[in-house]
């Protein structure tokens, strides 16, 4: 397929103003240069000894509007492809949004010390699970679709719990402030993995659209440059960010704190 039917493709009608294509776009570009940026300050932090700077709170936010709009906007685009279709679309967002609170409070953009009722309950990050098991339970006993893929999805959705979970409790339970002043370092680490995770949805989200429209021609091709590759980046970003705040003495205490969600005295 060229570029140009692959861009045709794409840029639809249905899409009002282009409001999801552009919010996407720059989401995408801008999301991906802040976290190479991320990177890139950790290894020179490794190789001088000089400290990361901090997450610039502004340009999070801007990310991370962005990353709503496409997400929202992008909603009635799936009402043609049937009720299925927006289910899927309308659950990514209940992740994405878990996430988006989540990168908002690491990142330091609201008050460290404050506590949100409700969007700071651990029920928050519960809700998109319970919403992802019941859709997993009615797509493997009630379809005819393929019930390993539908089990494999499930158990993907628990890889992102590793990070809202603990992410969660803490601020139900705790605060960021407690958090910096019990393992320093981490709610950065928080912070850029939550907004990288969102990048991940995003990022997956387009490549189905792309595979859907035949503009990428080969599942194999989707799921290496669209989830391992990017998925295996974040792995490396979040590696790096552990190295230089060092926020567990060991990868024992790491897991025994419930992957940080129990906190020490400071």
């Amino acid at each position: 397929m060229t570029l140009n039917r692959a861009f045709r493709r794409m840029w639809t009608k249905a899409d009002a103003y282009h409001a999801h294509g552009i919010s996407g776009t720059v989401y995408t570009v801008l999301g991906a240069g802040m976290m190479g940026g991320w990177a890139v300050d950790d290894a020179v932090a490794l190789t001088s000894g000089v400290a990361p700077p901090p997450m610039d709170g502004s340009l999070t936010m801007l990310a991370l509007t962005l990353a709503t709009v496409c997400a929202v906007s992008g909603l009635p685009l799936s009402k043609s492809r049937g009720w299925r279709k927006t289910e899927l679309s309308a659950r990514s967002i209940a992740f994405q949004l878990v996430l988006t609170w989540e990168c908002v409070r690491f990142a330091g953009v609201v008050d460290p010390s404050m506590h949100v009722p409700l969007l700071d309950a651990v029920a928050l990050g519960l809700l998109p699970f319970v919403w992802q098991t019941m859709t997993s339970a009615y797509i493997i006993t009630a379809t005819k679709d393929d019930k390993r893929a539908a089990l494999a999805v499930w158990l993907g959705t628990l890889g992102f719990g590793a990070q809202i979970f603990p992410a969660q409790r803490v601020l139900d339970l705790a605060s960021v402030a407690a958090l910096e002043a019990s393992r320093p370092g981490l709610p950065t680490i928080w912070a850029h993995g939550t907004f990288g995770l969102i990048w991940l949805l995003n990022w997956s989200t387009f490549g189905a659209s792309l595979r859907a429209r035949d503009v990428v021609a080969r599942d194999d091709d989707y799921v290496a440059w669209f989830l391992l590759r990017p998925s295996a980046f974040w792995f490396v970003l979040f590696a790096l960010d552990v190295a230089v705040r060092r926020p567990f003495d060991s990868v024992t205490e790491y897991l025994a704190s419930g992957l940080g969600a129990v906190l020490t005295a400071a």
